[in-house]
């Protein structure tokens, strides 16, 4: 049994090894994955509030890179490493909506909601919801952006506290309008959603023009949208491939009243849009072949640890299950070995007293000393010898009684005083007995008491 327990204790100490090295592992490609993601960060420089293109593409990169350290089964990662992952698609998201990849911008969000759902920080999910709530509209998903505004609405109860995720939803729900053609909800909730700006003290400049590129697709506003498009010539920190679209439009509208000079001024601005959009394009394919090849290599990755965790797990459980087996086996040959032992003590105690009540008797009494001998062995075990001469007929009366008498321990002298023989007689006798059984005489009554 000790040894037993021995050496199950070195198999745990053996798994306790294994698992702190585990961990200290973990722990080091947690930090090179941290690393990667400030990287990344610090990588998405601005100029005065105008991120540089060419920033955002070397941080995508980054962001990848940390992600492919830290990501694995979930039930496998700790808290440290699933808001990590969920910051650094929450950074690929911000990185896709500057690019204007509204798809996969929608996958990266996914998959940080996903992860923030495993460790809730509520801002992040405020904010994240938000997000979605306010992508899916573009996509023309109506559905799933109301259901993200459901979703974030438990965290938006203290606006002052989720400002931001307050006006997201805001705007996704006014976009859900415009999307849905309503026309006077959307002009409702937008004017709504700037005023709570206003009231705040917070610049509405790019609302306002956000607002003019609506009115503009709708036909009975296209001409009422100029003045807040004009607004972009106030903004100094105003996207350059918004600014072309602002542009491109108010030269359409400079065109249908007439205004050539105005016109001519804002379609200058169309080259430039050209060169933003080619460099926007071969961007949106990099970045796109980066993502998918990454996500095509995640799943495949997460497909290969799920079937080697399922596999470890058989054999641990196959382990375990041996383990109890030789236990409950090794249990079972004890128990079974000490239940004869004490059953083999028992028959040699009351075989003992029998022996020695006989003994008594073939030392004092003169007479009829076998039957009172036999008599005494029914009292121990009743009907044992009847069965005995029942299955051993082929043995004559006489050898019946020396087996008897052998099986008490009577020797060769004291058996032939007891039955009156010569003792080279009892000698024949017995060697008669062991050709018939073929066994120890000693050990021919044993199987019937």
């Amino acid at each position: 049994m000790n040894k037993l327990f021995r050496i199950l204790s070195v198999i745990t100490l053996l798994i306790s090894f294994v698992s702190c090295g585990n961990k200290k592992e973990s722990l080091e490609t947690y930090q090179q994955a941290l690393s990667y993601y400030e990287d990344g960060f610090n990588k998405i420089k601005t100029d005065n509030g105008v991120i540089h293109n060419d920033s955002l593409t070397d941080a995508f990169s980054k962001f990848i890179e940390s992600l492919r350290l830290l990501e694995k089964l979930p039930e496998d990662m700790n808290n440290d490493e699933i808001s990590l992952a969920s910051k650094a698609y929450y950074q690929l998201s911000y990185i896709l909506f500057h690019k204007m990849i509204p798809d996969t911008q929608i996958d990266a969000l996914e998959m940080a909601l996903y992860y923030q759902e495993m460790n809730i920080d509520t801002n992040m999910m405020a904010t994240l919801c938000a997000d979605l709530a306010l992508i899916y509209p573009v996509m023309g998903d109506m559905e799933s952006a109301r259901y993200y505004i459901k979703l974030a609405e438990p965290y938006l109860d203290t606006t002052s506290d989720y400002l931001e995720p307050y006006l997201k939803i805001k705007s996704s729900l006014a976009s859900i309008f415009y999307g849905e053609e309503e026309d006077d909800s959307f002009f409702r909730v937008e004017h709504e959603r700037m005023a709570f700006k206003y009231r705040r003290g917070m610049d509405v400049r790019k609302d306002s023009v956000a607002l003019g590129i609506s009115m503009f697709d709708i036909p009975e506003y296209k001409l009422k949208a100029k003045p807040y498009l004009l607004k972009v010539f106030g903004i100094e920190k105003f996207p350059e491939i918004s600014k072309c679209i602002v542009m491109d439009m108010l030269a359409e509208i400079y065109e249908e009243e007439n205004n050539i000079d105005s016109m001519e001024l804002c379609k200058k601005s169309y080259e430039t849009y050209i060169k933003v959009e080619e460099k926007r394009f071969n961007d949106e394919h990099k970045l796109i072949g980066q993502y998918d090849t990454y996500k095509k290599d995640r799943d495949a990755k997460l497909e290969d640890m799920r079937q080697q965790k399922d596999k470890q797990k058989r054999i641990s459980y196959s382990f375990v299950i041996l383990v109890l087996v030789i236990f409950v086996a090794y249990m079972l040959i004890k128990t079974s070995k000490r239940h004869k032992k004490n059953i083999t003590k028992q028959k040699d105690v009351t075989d003992n007293a029998l022996r020695q009540h006989v003994y008594e008797i073939y030392l004092r009494q003169k007479d009829d000393v076998f039957q009172s001998i036999l008599k005494e062995f029914n009292t121990f075990y009743p009907d044992a010898y009847n069965r005995f001469k029942d299955a051993f007929g082929n043995l004559t009366e006489t050898e019946q009684k020396i087996c008897l008498l052998s099986f008490l321990a009577f020797r060769v002298k004291e058996i032939a005083h007891i039955l009156n023989l010569r003792e080279n007689t009892v000698s024949k006798y017995r060697n008669s007995i062991i050709k018939k059984t073929e066994m120890k005489i000693e050990e021919i009554m044993r199987s019937f008491i």
